[in-house]
Protein backbone atom coordinates (compact mmCIF):
# COMPACT_ATOMS: atom_id res chain seq x y z
CA UNK A 1 0.00 0.00 0.00
CA UNK A 2 1.40 3.38 -0.93
CA UNK A 3 0.24 6.09 1.50
CA UNK A 4 0.32 9.73 1.30
CA UNK A 5 0.54 11.82 4.36
CA UNK A 6 0.24 15.62 4.32
CA UNK A 7 0.92 17.27 8.11
CA UNK A 8 2.03 20.29 8.77
CA UNK A 9 4.52 19.32 11.55
CA UNK A 10 6.40 15.74 11.30
CA UNK A 11 10.25 14.16 12.50
CA UNK A 12 12.54 15.76 13.13
CA UNK A 13 10.22 18.61 14.44
CA UNK A 14 8.68 18.36 17.70
CA UNK A 15 4.97 18.74 18.63
CA UNK A 16 2.34 15.89 19.45
CA UNK A 17 1.22 15.89 15.67
CA UNK A 18 4.65 15.19 14.87
CA UNK A 19 4.81 12.21 17.95
CA UNK A 20 1.63 10.89 16.82
CA UNK A 21 2.24 10.28 13.36
CA UNK A 22 6.25 9.47 13.46
CA UNK A 23 5.22 5.90 15.44
CA UNK A 24 2.21 4.97 12.98
CA UNK A 25 4.16 6.34 10.41
CA UNK A 26 7.09 3.71 11.50
CA UNK A 27 4.30 0.98 12.52
CA UNK A 28 3.46 1.23 8.70
CA UNK A 29 6.64 0.94 7.16
CA UNK A 30 7.44 -2.04 9.35
CA UNK A 31 4.18 -3.54 8.20
CA UNK A 32 5.58 -3.12 4.68
CA UNK A 33 3.85 -0.16 3.42
CA UNK A 34 5.65 2.75 1.89
CA UNK A 35 4.61 6.02 3.18
CA UNK A 36 5.58 9.47 1.89
CA UNK A 37 5.28 12.85 3.61
CA UNK A 38 4.16 15.67 2.68
CA UNK A 39 5.54 18.39 5.21
CA UNK A 40 7.66 21.92 5.80
CA UNK A 41 11.06 22.04 5.69
CA UNK A 42 12.72 21.44 9.30
CA UNK A 43 15.94 23.44 10.47
CA UNK A 44 15.89 20.91 13.16
CA UNK A 45 19.05 18.59 14.24
CA UNK A 46 17.37 14.88 14.11
CA UNK A 47 18.00 12.71 17.05
CA UNK A 48 19.37 9.61 16.82
CA UNK A 49 16.04 7.54 17.22
CA UNK A 50 14.53 10.19 14.82
CA UNK A 51 17.53 9.28 12.48
CA UNK A 52 16.55 6.15 11.80
CA UNK A 53 13.49 6.47 11.24
CA UNK A 54 14.08 9.47 8.40
CA UNK A 55 16.89 6.91 7.18
CA UNK A 56 14.35 3.72 6.53
CA UNK A 57 13.57 2.75 3.36
CA UNK A 58 9.93 2.47 3.53
CA UNK A 59 9.43 6.45 4.27
CA UNK A 60 9.84 9.61 1.47
CA UNK A 61 9.77 12.83 2.96
CA UNK A 62 8.66 15.71 0.27
CA UNK A 63 9.42 19.07 1.69
CA UNK A 64 8.03 22.47 0.79
CA UNK A 65 9.49 25.64 2.35
CA UNK A 66 7.12 27.51 5.65
CA UNK A 67 6.78 30.79 7.22
CA UNK A 68 8.66 31.00 10.33
CA UNK A 69 6.99 30.64 13.44
CA UNK A 70 4.91 32.78 14.85
CA UNK A 71 4.10 33.28 19.24
CA UNK A 72 0.57 34.87 17.54
CA UNK A 73 -2.91 32.96 16.97
CA UNK A 74 -3.31 35.46 14.03
CA UNK A 75 0.25 34.68 13.40
CA UNK A 76 -0.34 30.93 13.34
CA UNK A 77 -3.02 30.83 11.10
CA UNK A 78 -1.51 33.23 8.09
CA UNK A 79 1.14 30.43 8.72
CA UNK A 80 -0.84 27.15 8.24
CA UNK A 81 -2.53 29.27 5.44
CA UNK A 82 0.25 30.27 3.06
CA UNK A 83 1.89 26.73 4.22
CA UNK A 84 -0.94 24.75 2.70
CA UNK A 85 -0.53 27.25 -0.57
CA UNK A 86 2.77 26.14 -0.75
CA UNK A 87 2.69 22.95 -0.04
CA UNK A 88 0.17 21.98 -3.13
CA UNK A 89 2.76 21.55 -5.76
CA UNK A 90 4.56 18.81 -3.47
CA UNK A 91 1.23 16.67 -3.01
CA UNK A 92 1.50 16.03 -6.73
CA UNK A 93 4.83 15.06 -6.54
CA UNK A 94 5.94 11.75 -7.20
CA UNK A 95 3.91 7.97 -7.76
CA UNK A 96 0.28 8.28 -7.33
CA UNK A 97 -0.36 6.92 -4.19
CA UNK A 98 -3.53 4.44 -2.77
CA UNK A 99 -4.83 6.83 -0.61
CA UNK A 100 -3.75 10.57 1.43
CA UNK A 101 -4.46 11.51 4.62
CA UNK A 102 -4.65 14.85 5.80
CA UNK A 103 -4.28 15.74 9.44
CA UNK A 104 -6.53 18.39 11.17
CA UNK A 105 -6.23 21.22 13.05
CA UNK A 106 -4.09 22.64 10.34
CA UNK A 107 -7.60 23.41 8.53
CA UNK A 108 -5.80 24.84 5.44
CA UNK A 109 -4.27 21.23 5.05
CA UNK A 110 -7.45 19.50 5.12
CA UNK A 111 -7.92 21.59 1.72
CA UNK A 112 -5.53 20.80 0.19
CA UNK A 113 -5.67 17.25 0.95
CA UNK A 114 -9.43 17.11 -0.10
CA UNK A 115 -8.11 18.70 -4.04
CA UNK A 116 -5.20 16.28 -4.28
CA UNK A 117 -7.30 13.27 -3.66
CA UNK A 118 -9.97 14.28 -6.15
CA UNK A 119 -7.26 15.48 -8.73
CA UNK A 120 -5.56 11.91 -8.35
CA UNK A 121 -8.51 10.12 -7.84
CA UNK A 122 -7.68 8.24 -4.98
CA UNK A 123 -9.55 8.07 -1.36
CA UNK A 124 -9.01 10.53 1.43
CA UNK A 125 -8.72 10.07 4.76
CA UNK A 126 -9.23 12.77 7.65
CA UNK A 127 -7.08 12.50 10.69
CA UNK A 128 -9.38 15.14 13.40
CA UNK A 129 -7.22 15.48 16.57
CA UNK A 130 -9.28 18.48 17.90
CA UNK A 131 -13.47 19.22 18.10
CA UNK A 132 -13.16 21.06 14.52
CA UNK A 133 -15.37 23.14 13.52
CA UNK A 134 -17.25 23.48 16.96
CA UNK A 135 -14.03 24.80 18.13
CA UNK A 136 -13.64 27.26 15.65
CA UNK A 137 -16.53 29.27 17.20
CA UNK A 138 -15.78 28.60 20.71
CA UNK A 139 -11.87 29.85 20.77
CA UNK A 140 -13.09 33.11 18.45
CA UNK A 141 -9.78 32.73 16.66
CA UNK A 142 -11.33 34.17 13.77
CA UNK A 143 -12.22 37.85 14.38
CA UNK A 144 -14.29 38.51 11.22
CA UNK A 145 -17.19 37.48 12.93
CA UNK A 146 -19.09 36.80 8.89
CA UNK A 147 -15.74 34.46 8.02
CA UNK A 148 -16.40 31.87 11.08
CA UNK A 149 -19.87 30.61 9.86
CA UNK A 150 -17.93 30.24 5.84
CA UNK A 151 -14.63 28.45 7.23
CA UNK A 152 -17.03 26.00 9.70
CA UNK A 153 -19.42 24.86 6.49
CA UNK A 154 -15.90 24.38 4.42
CA UNK A 155 -14.72 22.09 7.25
CA UNK A 156 -17.85 20.25 7.20
CA UNK A 157 -18.42 20.73 3.73
CA UNK A 158 -14.81 18.72 3.26
CA UNK A 159 -15.41 16.25 5.94
CA UNK A 160 -18.29 15.23 4.84
CA UNK A 161 -17.22 14.33 1.52
CA UNK A 162 -13.77 12.24 2.85
CA UNK A 163 -13.93 8.43 2.41
CA UNK A 164 -13.22 8.09 6.29
CA UNK A 165 -13.13 10.38 9.14
CA UNK A 166 -10.63 9.47 12.40
CA UNK A 167 -11.23 11.12 15.19
CA UNK A 168 -8.84 10.55 18.33
CA UNK A 169 -11.94 10.25 20.92
CA UNK A 170 -15.36 8.38 21.06
CA UNK A 171 -16.82 11.82 22.32
CA UNK A 172 -15.86 13.66 18.79
CA UNK A 173 -16.72 10.46 16.80
CA UNK A 174 -20.22 10.83 18.26
CA UNK A 175 -20.23 14.83 18.02
CA UNK A 176 -19.17 14.28 14.45
CA UNK A 177 -21.84 11.23 13.59
CA UNK A 178 -24.23 13.58 14.68
CA UNK A 179 -23.32 16.04 12.27
CA UNK A 180 -24.30 13.44 9.53
CA UNK A 181 -20.70 12.08 8.75
CA UNK A 182 -21.41 8.53 7.75
CA UNK A 183 -18.06 6.63 7.87
CA UNK A 184 -16.02 6.86 11.58
CA UNK A 185 -13.26 5.55 13.08
CA UNK A 186 -11.83 6.25 16.44
CA UNK A 187 -8.15 5.45 16.89
CA UNK A 188 -7.19 6.83 20.24
CA UNK A 189 -4.09 9.06 20.74
CA UNK A 190 -1.00 7.28 22.83
CA UNK A 191 2.91 6.87 23.15
CA UNK A 192 5.50 4.70 21.78
CA UNK A 193 5.37 1.72 24.24
CA UNK A 194 8.09 -0.09 22.46
CA UNK A 195 11.42 2.51 22.77
CA UNK A 196 13.85 3.15 24.83
CA UNK A 197 12.82 2.51 28.57
CA UNK A 198 12.35 5.79 30.17
CA UNK A 199 12.43 6.69 33.41
CA UNK A 200 11.47 9.53 36.33
CA UNK A 201 13.51 9.41 39.77
CA UNK A 202 10.91 9.65 42.30
CA UNK A 203 11.21 13.01 44.36
CA UNK A 204 12.75 13.31 47.84
CA UNK A 205 10.04 14.18 50.85
CA UNK A 206 11.88 18.05 52.00
CA UNK A 207 8.42 19.20 53.09
CA UNK A 208 7.64 21.22 50.21
CA UNK A 209 4.69 20.43 47.48
CA UNK A 210 5.47 20.64 43.75
CA UNK A 211 2.78 21.15 40.88
CA UNK A 212 4.27 21.26 37.58
CA UNK A 213 2.65 22.29 34.95
CA UNK A 214 4.40 21.42 31.43
CA UNK A 215 3.50 21.95 27.77
CA UNK A 216 1.80 24.83 25.56
CA UNK A 217 0.63 28.07 27.58
CA UNK A 218 -2.55 28.81 25.32
CA UNK A 219 -6.13 30.09 25.70
CA UNK A 220 -7.21 26.28 25.84
CA UNK A 221 -5.19 25.56 29.10
CA UNK A 222 -6.67 27.57 31.32
CA UNK A 223 -4.09 27.89 33.83
CA UNK A 224 -5.78 31.06 35.31
CA UNK A 225 -7.13 28.82 37.53
CA UNK A 226 -3.92 27.89 38.47
CA UNK A 227 -2.32 30.70 39.20
CA UNK A 228 -5.08 32.38 41.36
CA UNK A 229 -5.10 29.25 43.24
CA UNK A 230 -1.56 30.36 44.63
CA UNK A 231 -2.99 33.09 46.40
CA UNK A 232 -4.81 30.89 48.62
CA UNK A 233 -2.17 27.61 49.33
CA UNK A 234 0.52 26.89 52.01
CA UNK A 235 4.02 28.35 51.60
CA UNK A 236 5.54 25.56 50.95
CA UNK A 237 3.57 25.13 47.90
CA UNK A 238 5.55 25.45 44.50
CA UNK A 239 4.36 25.77 41.18
CA UNK A 240 6.75 25.55 37.77
CA UNK A 241 5.12 26.18 34.74
CA UNK A 242 7.29 25.07 31.47
CA UNK A 243 6.67 26.06 27.66
CA UNK A 244 5.71 28.54 25.92
CA UNK A 245 2.49 29.99 24.25
CA UNK A 246 -0.12 33.06 23.15
CA UNK A 247 -0.66 33.45 27.02
CA UNK A 248 2.16 33.01 28.84
CA UNK A 249 3.14 36.60 29.56
CA UNK A 250 -0.25 37.22 30.49
CA UNK A 251 -0.25 34.94 33.13
CA UNK A 252 3.20 36.38 33.93
CA UNK A 253 1.38 39.55 35.03
CA UNK A 254 -1.29 37.97 36.36
CA UNK A 255 0.66 35.97 38.99
CA UNK A 256 2.83 39.49 39.30
CA UNK A 257 -0.44 41.43 40.12
CA UNK A 258 -1.84 38.74 42.75
CA UNK A 259 2.12 39.00 43.98
CA UNK A 260 2.14 35.19 43.86
CA UNK A 261 5.48 33.41 42.97
CA UNK A 262 5.05 30.72 39.83
CA UNK A 263 8.27 29.71 38.41
CA UNK A 264 8.32 30.06 34.38
CA UNK A 265 10.41 28.20 32.20
CA UNK A 266 11.04 27.80 28.44
CA UNK A 267 10.04 25.42 26.43
CA UNK A 268 12.59 21.69 27.84
CA UNK A 269 13.08 18.39 25.25
CA UNK A 270 14.63 15.27 26.18
CA UNK A 271 16.35 14.69 29.09
CA UNK A 272 15.10 17.48 30.77
CA UNK A 273 11.19 16.52 30.38
CA UNK A 274 12.38 13.41 32.56
CA UNK A 275 14.12 15.97 34.84
CA UNK A 276 11.22 18.76 35.32
CA UNK A 277 8.89 15.39 35.88
CA UNK A 278 11.34 14.35 38.68
CA UNK A 279 10.96 17.58 40.71
CA UNK A 280 6.99 17.42 40.43
CA UNK A 281 4.61 15.99 42.74
CA UNK A 282 2.06 16.07 40.56
CA UNK A 283 1.46 17.23 37.29
CA UNK A 284 -1.11 19.78 35.94
CA UNK A 285 -3.30 18.36 32.76
CA UNK A 286 -5.85 21.39 32.15
CA UNK A 287 -8.68 22.51 29.45
CA UNK A 288 -10.39 25.43 30.15
CA UNK A 289 -14.26 25.02 31.22
CA UNK A 290 -15.85 27.26 28.98
CA UNK A 291 -15.75 25.61 25.41
CA UNK A 292 -17.87 22.70 24.89
CA UNK A 293 -15.77 21.16 22.72
CA UNK A 294 -13.56 19.84 25.39
CA UNK A 295 -15.48 17.33 27.07
CA UNK A 296 -14.52 15.25 24.24
CA UNK A 297 -11.05 16.04 23.86
CA UNK A 298 -7.59 14.30 25.44
CA UNK A 299 -4.50 16.46 25.78
CA UNK A 300 -1.50 13.77 24.50
CA UNK A 301 0.24 15.04 27.23
CA UNK A 302 -1.86 13.01 29.32
CA UNK A 303 -0.70 9.81 27.81
CA UNK A 304 2.90 10.62 28.42
CA UNK A 305 2.47 11.73 31.71
CA UNK A 306 0.94 8.44 33.03
CA UNK A 307 2.81 5.84 30.92
CA UNK A 308 5.88 7.59 33.10
CA UNK A 309 4.70 7.07 36.07
CA UNK A 310 3.43 10.58 37.10
CA UNK A 311 0.58 11.90 39.42
CA UNK A 312 -1.93 13.57 37.30
CA UNK A 313 -4.19 16.56 38.58
CA UNK A 314 -7.10 17.24 36.13
CA UNK A 315 -8.71 20.32 35.67
CA UNK A 316 -10.65 18.57 32.81
CA UNK A 317 -14.11 16.85 32.28
CA UNK A 318 -15.70 14.74 30.20
CA UNK A 319 -12.87 11.47 28.25
CA UNK A 320 -9.94 13.25 29.90
CA UNK A 321 -11.30 13.07 33.27
CA UNK A 322 -12.71 9.64 32.54
CA UNK A 323 -9.08 8.57 31.66
CA UNK A 324 -7.23 9.81 35.14
CA UNK A 325 -10.39 8.13 36.81
CA UNK A 326 -9.60 5.08 35.28
CA UNK A 327 -6.02 4.81 35.06
CA UNK A 328 -6.38 5.20 39.08
CA UNK A 329 -3.37 7.51 38.70
CA UNK A 330 -4.16 10.90 39.98
CA UNK A 331 -7.22 13.19 40.37
CA UNK A 332 -9.86 15.17 38.67
CA UNK A 333 -10.60 18.48 40.41
CA UNK A 334 -13.41 20.73 39.40
CA UNK A 335 -12.40 23.50 36.90
CA UNK A 336 -12.48 26.54 39.83
CA UNK A 337 -9.87 28.10 42.31
CA UNK A 338 -12.10 27.39 45.42
CA UNK A 339 -12.15 23.86 44.61
CA UNK A 340 -8.04 23.60 43.58
CA UNK A 341 -7.41 25.60 46.56
CA UNK A 342 -9.12 22.71 48.75
CA UNK A 343 -7.35 20.08 46.99
CA UNK A 344 -3.77 21.58 47.21
CA UNK A 345 -4.54 21.73 51.09
CA UNK A 346 -5.47 18.16 51.43
CA UNK A 347 -2.81 16.92 49.71
CA UNK A 348 -0.42 18.84 51.58
CA UNK A 349 -1.89 17.78 54.39
CA UNK A 350 -1.73 14.06 53.20
CA UNK A 351 1.21 13.23 50.87
CA UNK A 352 0.28 9.47 50.63
CA UNK A 353 -2.73 10.14 47.80
CA UNK A 354 -0.02 10.91 45.42
CA UNK A 355 1.31 7.37 45.26
CA UNK A 356 0.20 5.61 41.78
CA UNK A 357 1.71 2.23 42.51
CA UNK A 358 2.62 1.83 38.54
CA UNK A 359 -1.53 2.15 37.43
CA UNK A 360 -0.77 4.99 34.58
CA UNK A 361 1.73 2.85 32.61
CA UNK A 362 -0.52 -0.22 33.13
CA UNK A 363 -3.62 1.93 31.79
CA UNK A 364 -1.32 3.19 28.53
CA UNK A 365 0.10 -0.08 27.65
CA UNK A 366 -3.62 -1.70 28.08
CA UNK A 367 -5.39 1.18 26.06
CA UNK A 368 -2.85 4.49 24.40
CA UNK A 369 -0.07 2.41 22.54
CA UNK A 370 0.66 4.27 19.38
CA UNK A 371 2.40 1.17 17.61
CA UNK A 372 -1.37 -0.45 18.28
CA UNK A 373 -2.66 3.14 16.89
CA UNK A 374 -0.27 2.04 13.96
CA UNK A 375 -1.59 -1.47 13.30
CA UNK A 376 -5.33 -0.53 13.48
CA UNK A 377 -4.95 2.46 10.91
CA UNK A 378 -2.85 0.01 8.16
CA UNK A 379 -6.00 -2.50 8.59
CA UNK A 380 -8.92 0.74 8.38
CA UNK A 381 -6.85 2.33 5.27
CA UNK A 382 -6.89 -1.14 3.78
CA UNK A 383 -10.60 -1.03 3.81
CA UNK A 384 -10.84 2.45 2.58
CA UNK A 385 -8.63 1.31 -0.50
CA UNK A 386 -10.83 -1.96 -0.94
CA UNK A 387 -14.38 0.21 -0.62
CA UNK A 388 -12.94 2.44 -3.04
CA UNK A 389 -12.18 -0.24 -5.72
CA UNK A 390 -15.46 -1.29 -6.04
CA UNK A 391 -17.09 1.29 -6.63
Amino acid sequence: MKIMLLTHSFTPEISPPQRRWSIIVDELGQLGHEVTVVTPKSNRIPSKQQRRLLDSSYLRLQHYPSMQRSKTMLGKVLKHGIDAVLSVPTAFKGKKPDIIIATVPAIPTLIVGFVASRLRGVPLVVDLRDAWPDLLSESQVIKFRWLEPVISRLISFLVNRSDMLVTVTHGLARKMEKNGVENIATISNGVETDGPERSVDTRANDGEFHILYLGNIGRSQGLETVIRAMEHVPGSVCLRIVGQGTEKNKLMRLATDLGVEVDFQNPVYGQEVLENYAWADTCIVSLRPDWPSFSHTVPSKLYELLYLNQHVTGLVRGEAAEIIRDSKAGAVIEQDVDALVDYIKNVVADPEVLQTDHRGPAWVMKHASLREAGREYAKLLTTVIDVDSKR
